[in-house]
């Protein structure tokens, strides 16, 4: 049985952890470290996590370890939803097939792929399932998600490795301690292997170590310990209660549809309520007074939807940080030998079922009535051959790791083949390590570390598209930031080595690298791609391109436009800010869109980031240079989050931690107090992050698991609401230690203090205080209506300048109303107008309303971004006839206070009474046609930088950015049609290969390198692309006089024989 290691990803910008994928024909495992990027690199290099059942993390769980996890959770779990709703409907069908034919029901057989094992004597197919295995807090870890993470149908369990945990008993002696593996399935067997840092704690508290045993307890083993008189462990009972919530979020029978009676009194806010008709029995949203109002509540039951399990646990136990990193040792079960089907016969054995028992390992009767043992039968075994996957994130860990006892159990060690070294700064040069090499040299030493691996760039398709764009707009686009050479790599923090390093022979890996374990070992680079060159990108670009180029060029030179750009840039507040659209697509990231995630540079304020979806970190790292990416994180001001789904924050917590090692190199003194002085608090180096409660709750919980820095972190509660009809913002800032924790957190009822801040409040000393930390005059927020807690924002300046900032919603009056004379409007386009039905569904806005929004918002400029995944390549908007409302008359002109068509509260929403005036402010604008927009509209891609000033210059520039990427789109689908028909051949030409090796019985090489591949019929080698098309189009004549155009033809041609003849592209230096 062949089975394999695949590298998917090493240390780079935006793949900071390594990641390897072990296959076996009905299996896959991850093991290493699951950081933000590793779903990503997954669909850049076409790899499918569908048979996925365990992942084994490495290192100590941190986010940035962690950091993917969810992500490749959620993507797992739609996955397997999308395949049993496939395999229920083709059941159906292959039952009706068999009533109608009248057969019976045939054996169920095994499908290829799917994963089984043995309950009760059933086989028993186990696709569904997932296991993740790590170290301490990973439970923690996942349940602190419970907020904004539900799926149905996929069931999550834990596994958490500590040294506490994993202890023997006293007195237990054996001769291989270690001969028992940690765990087992059918395929392989682990040892993990927790690792600490040394120096150790002497005897670490119990009350400030909550670990657990990998064995798990049960809540009835709880109540039978009550019943004892053995004290009931508190580390296991707050870990059941931590996998209780996870089982909830993702194997919950939880419904949408189902309300529940419950008293007005008790109904928690917000939440929309229902009552019934006494007359017609219909169900009808209740609209009287609600909880929290200064209205008086009658006596009445309404009906409520509960939220889903895990929303609703209101704390989970506290945890405390840990050290320890888990490192496995892996090894294949033993194969059993061949079957000898000559010596089977010569003990007359019967054909058939007997063969299958004795390769079973089972005793038969031979037909002369003589028992026959597999032995008799069978080849010798050979025995299982290991892995060893050994992640030191620091030197103080690499102490306890060589004198683990596992290197001396002939258990662990026998066939070892190979180590894969996970090696953090500066760990590859500890003398210690170099020791413990020399100890296995006849194992292979592998190696992916950031002092071993440099950083390329690891998303091709991205980096391509990019590299093209600055073709078009080298000021929008710079080449992304990347070193295939140097190491270590510029940037990281390596450590110095305690003395001299020595020579150690350590293998680098890299993305494609095999580790073939049978039925041969072998380390095989031959699927190794090179490290990407954005020089050795075609510089010449189509002539369809360069017919729009030539044409854009005269227009923007022509009085028109320059009038137009002038009249733009007088009297623009911010009109040197820079906007830098790190993220631009939805949902979940893509080969050419990461998740949401846009930047502000403003000049003498400083740095603001509006969203910060996953490895928002790593986008950063292409677009900055190591010394420019210090100075933002130094003066970076603010993190505002949108909303709680996780393509919109689940890269706040490593941006948060990389701006507090930036600002806080040598880390903060821990202490029990509770820092209490708001002022003393506004007047330090802080980072502000604005959300929504549940997002600051987040960030509480998980400072439990992780020093990240939130200790000098202000996250801040926005809460708006109506004063004098205006829209107000109220902020709450929670007083916890860097730890999350706060007096009294174990118990539950109990809640930290808070103090109240606010913009607008003159009366109070802290509203200076906050206007000058935060370098905003105002920060104003609404509600929207997309999920729970969902709000937009309007970000004030000093100086006059105001941008707005849609997040997630459907086209919303109050965002209109509190964005009013924005500079810029920064909205979602999750859909184009053709799926307008798609777009109230998922609570999106389609392009056009986007628009409308910014009309009516009278907002000098809209920059268009959050597209979906199928929209790749959108650049231009075409302008349209004039907006028209329900009634078809012409939209009216913006007013101070926007009204609403058509109230559409969200489900988890309060409802509103019929007061118009907060109808005005908080309904959904209703568009019916694409509005007439006169001001600049820029669509967003990932990358792009742009200056408020020159917005209408990128504008300008969007129809060959259009082509630019309409061609590239063509060249990738000719490129992978032309990839199938060269797979098609080698797998014939293969098969051709098999069926002469079997006629004549020697070896003949099958490898696709060596095979003279069979052009497809009617194949052209010399065939051009559709990169090298000369396609011209209608409407894009660079004059009036078609001699002009011909003459610029010429010139494109004469320029690419040029080209050709030079023999190609050049060299360049890597790096921005």
């Amino acid at each position: 049985m062949k089975f394999y290691y695949e590298v998917l990803t090493t240390p780079t910008g935006d793949t900071p952890g390594t990641t390897v994928l072990l296959h076996f024909p009905d299996k896959r495992y991850f093991f290493g470290q699951l950081s933000e990027g590793t779903q990503r690199a997954c669909t850049e290099r076409g790899i499918k996590i569908t048979y996925l059942t365990d992942v084994f993390l490495t290192g100590q769980i941190q986010w940035g370890n962690t950091g993917g996890l969810i992500g490749v959770i959620l993507t797992l779990a739609d996955g397997i939803a999308s395949s049993n709703n496939a395999l229920e409907l083709l059941a159906r069908e292959k039952e009706e097939r068999i009533k109608e034919s009248g057969q019976a029901n045939a054996a169920a057989k095994k499908e290829h792929g799917m994963s089984y094992a043995v309950h009760d004597g059933q086989l028993v197919p186990q696709r569904g399932t997932l296991t993740i295995h790590g170290g301490r807090n990973l439970t923690h870890t996942l349940a602190t998600a419970r907020r904004f993470v539900f799926r149905k149908g996929t069931p999550v369990f834990t596994r958490e490795y500590d040294s506490e945990g994993m202890s023997k008993p006293d007195g237990l002696e054996a001769e291989d301690p270690c001969e028992q593996p940690t765990w087992s399935d059918s395929n392989i067997k682990v040892w993990a292997m927790p690792i600490r840092s040394s120096p150790v704690p002497h005897l670490q508290a119990t009350s400030q170590v909550r670990s657990m045993s990998p064995r798990k307890r049960s809540l009835d083993e709880f109540e039978e310990s009550n019943n004892t008189s053995e004290p009931i462990d508190a580390r296991t009972r707050d870990q059941v209660i931590r996998q209780s919530v996870i089982t909830d979020m993702f194997n919950s029978n939880w419904r949408l549809d189902a309300l529940h009676e419950t008293k007005l009194a008790d109904v928690k806010m917000p939440a929309a309520m229902f009552v019934r008709n006494p007359v017609t029995k219909d169900l009808e949203q209740y609209k009287g007074p609600a909880p929290g109002s200064n209205e008086p509540l009658p006596d009445i039951t309404v009906l409520v939807r509960q939220p889903w399990p895990g929303a609703a646990v209101e704390k989970i136990p506290h945890t405390s940080w840990c050290q320890e990193s888990v490192s496995y040792i892996i090894r294949n079960h033993d194969v059993r030998g061949k079957f000898d089907p000559k010596k089977a016969q010569e003990l007359n054995v019967r054909k058939g079922p007997d063969y299958a028992k004795l390769t079973k390992g089972e005793s038969v009767t031979s037909q002369d009535g003589k028992t026959v043992t597999p032995d008799m039968v069978l080849g010798p075994s050979r025995l299982g051959k290991g892995l060893a996957i050994i992640d030191l994130p620091t030197p103080a860990h690499v102490d306890d790791l060589v004198n683990r006892p596992e290197w001396n159990s002939p258990a662990v060690t026998t066939g070892l083949q190979t180590f894969l070294w996970i090696l953090g700064p500066g760990v590859g040069d500890h003398p210690r390590l170099h020791e413990f090499v020399a100890r296995f040299p006849e194992c292979e030493h592998t190696v992916s570390s950031s002092d071993y691996c440099p950083n390329y760039l690891s998303m091709k398709s991205i980096a391509t598209s990019t590299t093209r764009m600055g073709l078009l707009r080298p000021d929008n686009y710079p080449t992304l930031v990347h070193d295939n050479v140097s190491l270590p790599q510029p940037g990281t923090r390596t450590a110095e080595p305690a003395t001299e390093p020595k020579a150690v022979a350590l293998k680098p890996v890299a993305p494609g690298v095999i580790i073939d374990m049978e039925p041969k070992f072998a380390l095989n680079f031959s699927e190794v791609e090179p490290h990407f060159e954005p020089a050795q990108v075609q510089r010449q670009m189509p002539w369809a391109i360069e017919q729009r180029l030539s044409t854009i060029r005269k227009r923007v030179k022509k009085e028109a436009f320059t009038k137009k750009l002038e009249s733009f840039q007088k009297d623009l507040p911010g009109a040197n800010v820079e906007i830098i659209t790190l993220g631009t697509g939805s949902s979940a990231p893509s080969k050419y869109r990461n998740v949401s995630a846009t930047l502000l540079n403003v000049p003498g304020y400083g740095y603001y980031l509006l969203d910060c979806g996953e490895n928002t970190l790593g986008q950063l790292k292409r677009v900055f240079a190591p010394e420019k990416l210090r100075e933002v994180l130094q003066n970076l001001r603010m993190i505002w989050i949108s909303h709680l789904h996780a393509d919109h924050h689940l890269g706040t917590a490593s941006v948060i931690k990389a701006w507090f090692q930036e600002n806080y190199p040598d880390g903060i003194p821990q202490t029990d107090e509770v820092e209490m002085d708001m002022s003393k608090i506004l007047q330090e180096k802080r980072l502000f992050v604005v959300s929504e409660q549940m997002m600051t709750g987040w960030l509480e919980e998980y400072a439990a698991v992780e020093n990240y820095g939130f200790g000098k972190v202000i996250p801040l509660s926005a809460s708006p609401y109506l004063h004098q009809g205006n829209i107000r913002t109220q902020f709450v800032y929670r007083h916890c230690r860097a730890d999350g924790s706060y007096p009294g957190h174990q118990l539950e009822a109990t809640r930290p203090s808070t103090t109240s801040l606010s913009f607008h409040d003159q009366s109070s000393p802290l509203t200076p205080l906050l206007r000058s930390a935060t370098g905003l005059s105002d920060l104003l927020t609404t509600r929207v209506s997309h999920c729970r807690g969902a709000m937009a924002v309007s970000l004030v300046f000093p100086d006059g300048f105001k941008i707005s900032f849609s997040g997630d919603c459907r086209p919303s009056a109050g965002f209109a109303t509190i964005g009013r004379n924005s500079t810029v409007l920064i909205h979602e386009a999750t859909f184009q107008d053709d799926m307008a039905v798609s777009a109230i569904a998922k609570k999106h806005s389609t392009l056009s309303e986007a628009l409308e929004v910014g009309r009516l918002m009278n907002a000098r400029a809209i920059l268009l971004t959050h597209f979906s995944q199928r929209y790749q390549k959108l650049a231009r908007v075409e302008e349209a006839p004039a907006s028209r409302t329900a009634n078809n008359k012409p939209a009216a002109e913006p007013s101070n206070h926007v009204g609403q068509v058509g109230l559409d509260v969200p489900d988890d929403e309060p409802p509103q009474n019929n007061n118009n005036t907060r109808n005005q402010m908080f309904g959904d604008i209703k568009v019916t046609s694409r509005p007439k927009i006169t001001v600049p509209i820029v669509a967003a891609f990932d990358y792009m930088r742009i200056r408020v000033r020159d917005m209408p210059i990128a504008q300008a520039y969007a129809p060959a950015v259009e082509k630019l990427f309409d061609l590239q789109e063509r060249a990738g689908e000719e490129k992978a049609e032309q990839r199938k028909e060269a797979a098609k051949q080698i797998a014939q030409n293969r098969q051709k290969a098999k069926k002469q090796k079997q006629e004549k019985h020697k070896q003949i090489p099958v490898a696709a390198e060596e095979m003279e591949i069979e052009k497809p019929e009617g194949a052209d080698a010399k065939s051009k692309s559709i990169w090298s098309a000369s396609e011209s189009e209608s409407g894009w004549s660079t004059s009036g006089s078609d001699s002009e155009g011909e003459r610029i033809k010429k010139e494109h041609y004469a320029r690419k024989r040029k080209g050709s003849a030079a023999g190609g592209g050049g060299g360049g230096k890597d790096g921005q």
